[in-house]
């Protein structure tokens, strides 16, 4: 991403049509109406009605077919797909309006009163000006009218200055008011031009820092994922999903200070599959695999409260954390975990115990106190297990004191 520094010419051509699209319509028509009502009043006594309004209707016709122009071209955008055809079609308008007043002002020079051909130049020129200050935007198109209609008027002054005795100084007056609005235009459109690439400099950039932005809250959000993934790889077992020994030992420590300063008890339950080595001789470790994943998922929806853990604690070793537990607690979760086990009647054919996978399970649970480790808590549940091995497994045994 690369900031521009300058807006580029045919950005800034656009943006200068859109300006005076938008600003120059009403006023265009209403200040051109508002001429050729005064042209109407200054000059039904001379010519005739029909005459002069169809001479009004038609400049009218004019000036409403450019608003309707400059209307479709804002709400299509063309300035900014064509923007050199929409700038030479509203040369062209403003050319052709122009030349229709300095035309109107000459043909009424041969009939009607001098007094009221200055008040009809003082009318065009309030016209053009009003009609286009709101086009500083493009100053071409100010010039472009505002010359159409008031040069030939005043070359026309000048070459009949016989004719009348203020013909000269309205005529070096006109051309004089030409060069000075020129001079002054020039100040304005640079101003207003500044003003566009400015704005358009500050959008671009803000528009720039906000796609910054996103692309930073997208590299956070994917710094943030592969830092939960980082931490799911040190503490979570790839094969099962559950929490491996180097959670489940964080965990037990927390708990272990919790319960210490909660006066509570903190259960562990150390599980083993029965006779896991002659199944997977006899079934592959593929199936071993499969049947330590839906061990898995028993355990998890075993221990479903919160801060109750289930993790693999090595091989076909798993532990289960149950905060707040005491021994009974303990040995009823154990229970219905090997039942539910039971009930999955998962085959193995070589077990001699059943004819299905079975666990043995030792339970430990204590009132932690200021001796209490999560290794002497492990190991207490380790021993039970042991026991409950040498009752013929397929069994729950809870630790002694």
């Amino acid at each position: 991403m690369v900031y521009q520094r300058h807006i580029p010419a045919r950005e800034l051509l656009s943006a200068q049509l859109e300006l005076l699209l938008q600003h120059s319509r009403v006023a265009t028509v209403g200040a051109n109406l508002l001429g050729l009502l005064a042209m109407v009043l200054l000059f039904w006594q001379f010519l005739p009605v029909a005459a002069l309004l169809a001479w009004a209707v038609g400049v009218l016709a004019l000036v409403v077919l450019r608003a309707g122009y400059n209307q479709r071209a804002l709400q299509f955008g063309e300035y900014h797909q064509r923007p050199g055809r929409v700038y030479a079609l509203l040369l062209l308008g403003a050319l052709a309006t122009g030349l229709a007043w300095s035309t109107a002002f000459i043909v009424a020079a041969s009939f009607a009163p001098p007094a009221l051909l200055y008040i009809f130049l003082l009318c065009i020129l309030l016209v053009n000006l009003v009609a286009m200050g709101m086009t500083m935007a493009l100053r071409e198109y100010f010039l472009v009218q505002l010359y159409a209609a008031l040069l030939p008027i005043g070359w026309w002054c000048l070459l009949h200055y016989w004719e009348a005795p203020w013909h000269l100084l309205i005529g070096l007056f006109t051309l004089g008011l030409c060069g000075l609005l020129l001079f002054a235009s020039d100040r304005v459109y640079l101003a207003v031009r500044g003003m566009i690439s400015a704005t358009w400099e500050r959008a671009t950039m803000a528009q720039e820092l906000s796609d910054l932005s996103d692309s930073l809250r997208d590299r956070n959000r994917q710094l943030a994922e592969a830092r939960k993934q980082l931490v799911d790889l040190a503490n979570v077992d790839e094969l099962t999903g559950l929490g491996n020994r180097r959670l489940v030992n964080r965990v037990l420590q927390e708990e272990i200070n919790r319960a210490r300063r909660n006066g509570g008890h903190l259960a562990v339950v150390m599980l083993d599959v029965d006779y896991f080595k002659p199944y997977n001789d006899t079934y592959g470790h593929d199936a071993g695999d499969k049947v330590l994943q839906q061990l898995a998922e028993i355990m998890r929806s075993t221990v479903a409260r919160a801060g109750e853990l289930a993790g693999r604690y090595g091989g076909e070793e798993f532990i289960l954390v149950l905060p707040g537990a005491d021994a009974a607690a303990a040995r009823r979760t154990a229970e219905r975990l090997r039942e539910r086990i039971d009930h999955t009647r998962i085959p193995h054919g070589a077990s001699p115990v059943a004819p299905c996978i079975t666990v043995s399970q030792g339970v430990a649970s204590v009132k932690p106190t200021n001796a209490t480790t999560p290794q002497n808590l492990v190991k207490a549940a380790d021993l039970a297990l042991y026991r409950a091995k040498a009752r013929g497994r397929d069994c729950v045994e809870v630790a002694t004191s």
